[in-house]
């Protein structure tokens, strides 16, 4: 008996610091989300006071990308047939059906949260207990994302939030274009939109220095 006592120890010891590993994970990656939002909110507010400092529109076929909170079809695709072949449903299913149901189930499944994360009635958040600590009650992220990110993975669940986080900011602010480097086809970075910032003020600066003189 003293041995099963034993190991059950050790195994409650073992969860707890599981446990308490996860809650540390889960507040890293919360520091590391909100520092994106923090991002994010400066350059809708940068581009709010100074649109001119925004990219120039190039068709509404090549701008799609730049729409804040728009998600790729194909990164829906990806996870679905990722999760759909490393856990088929139907062993007697062969690899051509599941793919087909995959790609499906994607489609459906991008409509779905481009519906969410667009509509503004959607919330990231609700209050609820923390994980481990039912006495604490704190923000904590609705259970359809969760399961989106137990399912499909860690890549399409930061998509959501950061889409979310865009469409957001694009209602608050009326920015409708992101900051876009067409070359290097990728959103430009904060400090990239702030040097033509930088560059203005170092100008607005020499030239009331004239003026004055």
């Amino acid at each position: 008996m003293d041995a099963v006592h034993k190991l059950q120890r050790k195994i409650n010891d073992h969860e707890r610091k599981r446990m308490h590993y996860e809650r540390k994970i889960s507040r890293l990656e919360d520091d590391l989300f909100e520092r994106d939002q923090e991002i994010i909110r400066a350059k809708f507010t940068i581009l709010q006071a100074l649109p001119e400092l925004n990219t120039p529109e190039n068709g509404p076929l090549v701008d799609i990308v730049r729409v804040p909170g728009y998600l790729d079809p194909k990164m829906f695709e990806a996870a679905c047939l990722k999760a759909c072949l490393n856990n088929p449903c139907d062993d007697r299913e062969g690899e051509t059906m599941r793919k087909d149901r995959a790609l499906l189930e994607a489609e459906t499944l991008c409509n779905e949260w481009r519906s969410k994360t667009s509509n503004g009635l959607w919330e990231l958040y609700i209050e609820g207990p923390e994980q481990g600590e039912e006495d604490d009650w704190v923000q904590v992220e609705v259970q359809d994302l969760l399961d989106l990110k137990e399912k499909y993975g860690e890549e399409l669940y930061r998509a959501i939030k950061i889409a979310w986080t865009e469409s957001t900011e694009r209602r608050r602010t009326g920015v409708q274009l992101k900051p876009w480097d067409y070359e290097a086809g990728r959103e430009k970075t904060l400090t990239e939109l702030l040097v033509p910032l930088g560059e203005q003020i170092q100008f607005l600066v020499m030239k009331t220095s004239k003026e004055g003189k």
